[in-house]
């Protein structure tokens, strides 16, 4: 992948940098057709010869068309420094393991059944690992994603990601069109509110009336040319400024859509492109020929109705500009025209809008997925099992760099329940994340860091990273035990869940938390529960005397040799025989 990363970034780079100099000659251009419109323009009002009027209009309509092509070009110029950049965070994230992406920390939930134990949003989380999105409501998507997956869609997102982990150009061209203007959360408000709110449109008949204004301004101004008439030159001036009181006559309901368009005229075009890529590119999967059919309405495409949006507050916005509004509306009532249409396009597509930026989302979230496959070749796609199981082959930790990554072998097939015990950093808490995010990324449709991995779609609950609180007045002990009340409720609905506890009631005494422990197990083996626990006490696991159907004892065990404490990180059969604390505190001089 670093060949191809370091390719395209080289690829990129080089277009943009020819595109700069393309810029440079347009920019002058600009600056001589503008200078030459004031040159023309004044010796029009000083001689009122046709010539220099004609020549005036022409060379201010070269002006437009070339700032029009200098600002196409510019946004061409952007957009491959974002390719560029892209290729320059996924270079420097395969070589450090960093991600520059957002961590997703605004999603966090201490109270959800699983997001906060298992560190998956927040500095060095998953979310940051995976996220591969430039909007907001992407984001949102691949959140949500990990937070509340449609289990009943998983083998069809499996199909999906594995289609779009090939199409490298396609997340990436997706990626940079949508960051190529920040979609600032106030923005997209504005944007919802506006389709939400009443229209301001123009009454049809009144819209033709008022048309016959500019018809009249033109038709004398031509007629002028054509017979060099003084009458038609006075109807035209008159004309002229009748047009622009009726266009300061609807100044109010121009600028009460103008406060929309300044906000969100940039990010319509980039979210346009975004939908133009998704519509034209050729997909097999079902889900992704799904969201394809929903970006069409009444014979048009999202893209193309979303660049008509973005086209006529763009234009709305010249009202700004004192010398393009005066000629515009004086000649053509222009923004009255665009008022029209603006009010015309709001009846019909408004509504429609939150459901193509939420597809958009979809595609981004499913691209972060599909770019983690992409990354890691080695990693399986799950498959989903129809009964209650779970099995793998070689899990590892999804955030830990290969070369530091150790994998084990896990079954809760023949035993639903594993009692987990080890000395201190021998890796029981890693191996329950482990266990933990790669049954997320499952359950999310993504492929896990395995070599092979079978899965029932469980709900999944966690305790491992318990934390008083001084608002609630609650104790460290007395929210554990809330949180553990919430597990056994939660089973009690008759929800299939996988349980994951680490080292619990750690707020109590050693007798107390081994018999808290042992009730809790056997509660759970009322239940016929899956998971896992963590445990030091040894003692805790002559459970599976009492239960050996039901539970299995696994260990993480370490060695002294050449008096140094060793760890190998791989799961064994049975109980931890050796104990680590003693020998760490004798070590560092802290007991005799």
């Amino acid at each position: 992948m670093l060949s191809i990363y370091k390719k395209l970034l080289s690829q990129y780079n080089f277009k943009a940098q020819q595109l700069k100099k393309s810029l440079n000659w347009l920019s002058f251009s600009r600056l001589l057709f503008f200078g030459l419109f004031l040159f023309l323009g004044y010796r029009s009002t000083q001689t009122g010869h046709s010539l220099f009027i004609i020549g005036t209009i022409l060379s201010l309509a070269a002006f437009f068309i070339v700032l029009k092509w200098y600002s196409r070009l510019e946004r061409k110029v952007i957009y491959y420094k974002a390719l560029a950049k892209f290729n320059s965070n996924e270079i420097e994230f395969l070589e450090t393991n960093r991600s520059p992406y957002s961590n997703g920390k605004e999603y966090e939930d201490p109270h959800h059944p699983y997001s906060y134990d298992l560190d998956i949003f927040g500095e060095g989380g998953l979310f940051s690992y995976l996220n591969r999105c430039s909007t907001s409501f992407g984001k949102e998507s691949l959140a949500q994603g990990l937070l509340h997956p449609d289990i009943k869609n998983i083998e069809q997102r499996q199909e999906a990601i594995a289609e779009l982990k090939e199409k490298v150009d396609f997340r990436q061209q997706l990626f940079a069109q949508g960051s190529l203007h920040e979609s600032k959360a106030s923005d997209l408000k504005k944007l919802m509110l506006w389709t939400q709110s009443k229209g301001t449109s123009i009454n049809t008949v009144l819209y033709y009336v008022l048309m016959i204004f500019p018809a009249i301004t033109i038709g004398s101004l031509v007629y002028h040319f054509a017979t060099d008439s003084d009458i038609a030159f006075r109807i035209f001036y008159l004309s002229f400024i009748l047009n622009l009181f009726i266009a300061f006559s609807f100044a109010k309901k121009i600028t009460s859509q103008l406060s929309v368009s300044t906000s969100v005229t940039k990010i319509l075009q980039s979210y346009k492109e975004q939908l133009r890529l998704m519509e034209n590119e050729n997909f097999n999967s079902q889900l992704l020929q799904q969201f394809q059919h929903h970006l069409k309405s009444e014979g048009q495409t999202a893209s193309v109705l979303l660049g008509k949006l973005a086209s006529l507050f763009e234009y709305l916005e010249t009202i700004i500009n004192l010398l393009v509004s005066v000629l515009l509306n004086g000649l053509f009532l222009f923004h009255i025209h665009i008022l029209y249409n603006l009010g015309n396009w709001k009846k019909r597509h408004a509504l429609k809008i939150k459901n193509w930026l939420q597809l958009i989302g979809e595609v981004e979230a499913l691209n972060s997925f599909a770019n983690l496959y992409y990354n890691n070749p080695d990693f399986c796609i799950p498959a989903v099992t129809q009964e209650p199981s779970l099995k793998g082959k070689q899990l590892g930790h999804v955030l830990l760099r290969p070369e530091k990554r150790i994998c084990n072998d896990v079954s809760f097939n023949e035993q639903r329940f594993v009692i987990l015990t080890g000395s201190n950093m021998s890796g029981k808490s890693t191996f329950l994340r482990t266990l933990g995010i790669n049954l997320v990324l499952a359950r999310s449709g993504s492929v896990v860091c395995a070599k092979e991995f079978s899965f029932y779609p469980f709900d999944v609950f966690v305790s491992m990273r318990i934390t008083d609180s001084l608002q609630d007045s609650e104790s460290f002990f007395y929210a554990e035990l809330k949180r553990l009340q919430q597990i056994i409720q939660y089973l009690q609905s008759g929800n299939i869940t996988f349980v994951i506890l680490d080292e619990i009631l750690r707020g109590t005494n050693s007798n107390d938390k081994r018999n808290g422990t042992i009730g809790l197990i056997k509660k759970l083996a009322n239940e016929n529960t899956f998971g896992i626990i963590a445990t030091h006490d040894v003692v805790v696991a002559e459970l599976i005397k009492e239960y050996p159907g039901y539970i299995a004892n696994k260990a993480f065990e370490s060695q002294i040799i050449n008096d140094e404490l060793l760890f190998d990180y791989k799961l064994k059969d049975g109980v931890c025989t050796t104990l680590s604390a003693s020998y760490l505190m004798k070590k560092m001089g802290v007991i005799e």
